[in-house]
């Protein structure tokens, strides 16, 4: 086997472990945990099994600190090995740049981070594990670093990659900031309170330095490794040797620098930065847009026979479904947030705590599906198999839909008194599980055909 296609398997299969990890521990699955035996409660976790349904953090505080830590390990391992994914993708279509040394570095790196996240996590709470997490966070750091300093452009395209990496390695240099406020236990105390309080309110965690460095770190990594994401797709297919193209990724590149520029005052500054990051992911997400029309080359008939013709396809109603269910939804609640503009009482009412909490887990669970998917179209895109883009269009409905259903069940609901979340809303049962069971099953089919594709 192409030893290239080799890790960019070992990144699709790490991700469908991971992800196959995080849905087994969900709540649905209590009974199946038990019957292989695995534990039905974690510790600290939000579901209560006396009332069946989930609190907003557990009540016991040491319990909250360690679900909370649990959350932020298992998240980094996923956004670790879809970093290494999009590394491997990128050296199928540059190998010049990006080489067997930089992929064998990137995979250690996400190995240890994986252990030692998942360990620490799961099995035993030491700090052994919780240093090898960290020193495969900085093994993957280095590739990037790595991979930046080797990078030459030769077209505008290139600088548009080159800026948004230099600016993802600037938030992952604030997330290492983050992490070492734990070696001072009292700063460590402040940021954890934050973060339970934040739960509630985001308002009440504002005064911690810690927790906004934090927040900054979070907008930033998730907006620019889904523009890089959405590049790579432009590189895969090409883009046609023309102004409006050139003036588009100029666009991007503008894009990426507020969009970062934005996120990263949001440590210094709060809320006021917080406030500019609406209309610089509109910018970006405006240039990415444009960009996704120029490209030619398939039409939408094709893209049901012509893998790449999926991928071109998929970048824009991708596009078309984050101005949609995630630009429009964010702008909605951030006007709303404090005066009843949208919604009444104002969103950031205790009315609303449940839906405020649930409309920030779904926002960033919405743009994590849109980054994976894109991603798994481009891995499709050098399959030349019906089957390819069949499973890839499962997958991209599936995601479709979720997604966009996914709002229904944070922004649809009524504003009530805090009461625990039984997991029975009307929105997730009757419409986003199954879109989500139709994105599982196209994954699943696409991994198949990619594998079969690899060892021909």
């Amino acid at each position: 086997m192409e030893p290239i296609r080799a890790h960019m398997i070992l990144a699709f299969t790490l991700a469908l472990l991971l992800v196959g990890w995080g849905i087994l521990l969900s709540p649905p699955f209590r009974e199946l945990r038990a019957s292989i035996g695995l534990p039905t409660e974690l510790p600290g976790a939000r579901y209560n099994p006396e009332v069946g349904a989930a609190e907003i953090i557990s009540k016991d505080e040491e319990g909250a600190k360690f679900f909370l830590a649990r959350v932020a390990h298992y998240y980094h391992s996923l956004f670790a090995v879809l970093l290494y994914g999009m590394l491997a993708a990128f050296s199928s279509m540059r190998r010049d740049l990006i080489g067997l040394d930089i992929l064998n570095i990137s995979l250690i790196g996400v190995l240890f981070t994986i252990m030692g996240a998942l360990i620490y996590s799961y099995v035993s709470r030491t700090f052994f594990w919780h240093g090898l997490f960290i020193s495969g966070l900085s093994i993957l750091f280095s590739s990037g670093l790595l991979t930046l300093l080797r990078f030459k452009p030769s077209k505008t395209l290139d600088l548009a990659l080159i800026v948004a990496l230099a600016l993802l390695l600037g938030g992952g240099a604030i997330g290492a900031y983050v992490g070492s406020s734990y070696i001072s236990e009292e700063v460590a105390e402040g940021f954890e309170r934050a973060k339970i309080l934040a739960r509630f309110n985001p308002d009440l965690a504002e005064g911690n330095e810690i927790w906004r460095a934090m927040t900054g770190h979070l907008h930033v990594m998730v907006a620019l490794a889904t523009t890089i994401t959405f590049l790579l797709g432009v590189y895969k297919i090409g883009i046609p040797d023309r102004r409006l193209a050139k003036v588009s990724i100029l666009l991007v590149i503008f894009g990426e620098l507020v969009m970062a520029i934005a996120s990263y005052s949001v440590w210094p500054f709060g809320k006021i930065a917080h406030l500019i990051i609406t209309p610089a992911a509109l910018i970006l997400i405006a240039s990415t847009l444009i960009l996704s029309f120029i490209m030619s080359g398939y039409k939408f008939k094709e893209s049901f026979k012509e893998p790449k013709g999926l991928l071109l396809w998929g970048l824009r109603l991708g596009n078309i479904w984050t101005w949609v269910f995630i630009a429009l939804p964010g702008a909605i609640v951030a006007m709303s947030l404090r005066k009843p503009l949208f919604f009444n009482p104002e969103f950031r009412s205790e009315l609303w705590d449940w839906a405020e909490l649930s409309y920030n887990i779904g926002h960033w669970h919405i743009i994590l599906a849109l980054w994976g998917v894109m991603l798994l179209l481009i891995y499709l895109a050098d399959v030349r198999s019906k089957w390819a883009s069949a499973s890839g269009w499962l997958s991209l409905i599936g995601m479709l839909g979720a997604t966009a259903a996914t709002n229904l069940y944070m922004l649809a609901n009524p504003p009530s008194s805090y009461s625990p979340n039984p997991y029975s809303n009307i929105w997730l049962s009757t419409v986003v599980e199954p879109f989500l069971i139709l994105m599982s099953i196209g994954i699943a089919a696409s991994y198949v055909t990619f594998l079969m594709d690899s060892i021909k």
